[in-house]
């Protein structure tokens, strides 16, 4: 087991764009070879280079992001090209901006670099290391696990993060920034394997890089709430090799205002690329925003003791209970008992009527005023003579209310009583915010989900959802048997 550090003067900082989210299918690469005018012999062949990036069956790149992506991507149609000279020397290349220095390789190759594909520069020697949108700069001698993580900002995936206020990586960094020891994309300090041909050999990604990437299957992701439940006693298998029938994640919503804001719980056991761990876990990360850089990352939940940082296997806040029970590792399982109150909650926009303390029916605020001046000004509306409904007799031109059942003899004007029945009415579709929620792969309003399988995120309308339904039912009626 290793652990990297990456120095500030091998990788600067960058700002990684963001190309969108799910890939899946053929990810081309044209990796262009490139040396300076001053550069001497490069260590390795174009040849050793596309064994090390592109060929199956040697434990580099191109089996890594097969593996992890469940055999989703491959590198079909990707070349290596070079080595091509650069008309400057190395400090030269150095004073300019990395954009520069990136344009200038390509200038050199006089290739023409394909709009659908992504493009990987490899320099020798090598001068620095970044990855963003569809584009990494790396240099020959950086091992799997450095160019991975940079691809990973290729394929859209942004760092991940710890909750440990007092954790800095480095200067530039932010407060948590690659403190997920157990994810690739926190790559300046993570578990490596030690692989003798390719040296430092990355761990896999975490559920949130997954989900987004679009590598979790739809129906091995278990939202607590979408089916009104309070608490719940759940099992959940490894995210490699998972055990048949049971999610693979858990996404735990607890803000009505923000669907992406949620927890995720995943286990990872000590075997492939997770070989690096010393240990099998089960992981918990929160999900947010982060206004720095206006993108979502996964935040491990760590103790907060300088000793250990332990990832925590419990938790007791944002009206969320979790605790995980003990891994089942000859049955690849472990259980997870979850309490909250999300299914209970309102949308964004709503609150609870409290006619009653239990009364949970979600209206706007000013209903919700209106119900309390109603509560307060009840005894002042019954007759006090009482009349032909008891003692409960409303004052002439109020009604009941009977807001929660019948026996809510509140009296109110009866304009209130129907905005109280059309409350009533409409009261399942004002709460329970996790119906909602759906990931960073959620469609915009209107679409759905194709799903011609468990891995289509593609977003369609639910037209087309349903005809894709209809031609996989009929398949078999339109074979031709020859």
């Amino acid at each position: 087991m290793m652990n990297i550090i990456i120095l500030l003067l091998v990788v600067g900082y960058h700002i990684h764009d963001v190309d969108g989210y799910g890939v899946r299918g053929q990810t081309t690469w044209q990796i262009i070879l490139c040396k300076f005018s001053d550069s001497p012999t490069p260590q390795y062949t174009p040849a050793a280079i596309k064994e090390k990036f592109l060929n199956r069956g040697t434990g580099g790149i191109a089996d890594y992001w097969h593996d992890i992506s469940n055999g989703l991507i491959n590198f079909g149609s990707s070349s290596v090209n070079g080595w091509y000279t650069i008309s400057e020397t190395k400090e030269q290349q150095q004073k300019k901006s990395r954009g520069q220095r990136f344009d200038d390789c390509v200038k050199a190759s006089k290739l023409s670099i394909l709009s659908s594909g992504r493009v990987m520069i490899i320099t020798s020697p090598g001068i620095d290391l970044w990855g963003s949108n569809k584009q990494v700069y790396a240099g020959e001698d950086h091992d799997l696990t450095l160019v991975a993580h940079e691809m990973g900002h290729a394929y859209g995936l942004a760092h991940s993060f710890s909750d440990d206020p007092k954790y800095r990586n480095i200067d530039w960094a932010q407060i948590g920034e690659y403190d997920d020891e157990w994810d690739l994309m926190s790559a300046a300090h993570v578990k490596t394997t030690y692989t003798i041909k390719f040296g430092s050999a990355p761990p896999g990604l975490n559920g949130y890089g997954l989900e987004r990437l679009g590598w979790i299957p739809i129906n091995r992701i278990y939202t607590f709430g979408q089916r009104g439940e309070t608490s719940a006693t759940l099992t959940l298998t490894t995210i490699t090799n998972p055990a048949l029938d049971y999610p693979i994640l858990i996404r735990i919503p607890f803000d009505p205002s923000n669907y992406q804001h949620y927890y995720l719980i995943e286990m990872r056991f000590k075997e492939n690329w997770d070989a690096g761990f010393d240990r099998n876990f089960v992981f918990i990360h929160e999900i947010k925003y982060n206004s720095l850089d206006k993108l979502y990352h996964s935040y491990l939940l760590r103790t907060h003791d300088a000793s250990t940082r332990n990832p925590v296997t419990s938790v007791n806040m944002n009206n969320v209970k979790i605790i995980t029970g003990a891994i089942n590792v000859r049955a690849r399982t472990v259980s997870v008992y979850i309490a909250s109150d999300i299914a209970d909650r309102c949308l964004q926009g709503y609150v609870w009527r409290e006619a009653k303390p239990s009364d949970h029916v979600c209206v706007t605020p000013t209903i919700r005023s209106q119900t309390k001046a109603d509560n307060a000004a009840a005894d002042s509306r019954r007759n006090p003579f009482g009349g032909d409904y008891g003692p409960d007799t409303c004052k002439q031109g109020y009604v009941w209310r009977e807001a929660y059942s019948s026996n809510d003899h509140v009296c109110v004007l009866p304009a209130t009583r129907t905005q109280v029945q059309n409350d009533n009415n409409q009261a399942a579709d004002r709460r329970n915010p996790s119906r909602f929620v759906y990931g960073p792969l959620t469609c915009q309003n209107g679409f759905v989900w194709r799903e011609v399988d468990a891995y289509d995120y593609v977003c369609v309308t639910p037209a087309t959802r349903q005809q894709v339904l209809n031609d996989n039912l009929a398949a078999i009626s339109r074979w031709v048997y020859g």
